[in-house]
């Protein structure tokens, strides 16, 4: 029973830690904040 708790957990925090370093990478490549210095914002509605 040890052996399959060591296992789950050991299983769930490099699964943790794989979708934490995924999700850094994407958030630095898919930065919105300087969308509008590169495509301003129109201020005329058409």
């Amino acid at each position: 029973m040890g052996l399959f708790i060591v296992t789950v957990l050991g299983f769930v925090s490099i699964m943790g830690i794989t979708g934490y370093a995924i999700l850094h990478f994407f958030s630095q490549s898919m930065n919105s904040h300087d969308a509008e210095v590169v495509d301003p914002k129109p201020t005329v509605r058409y």
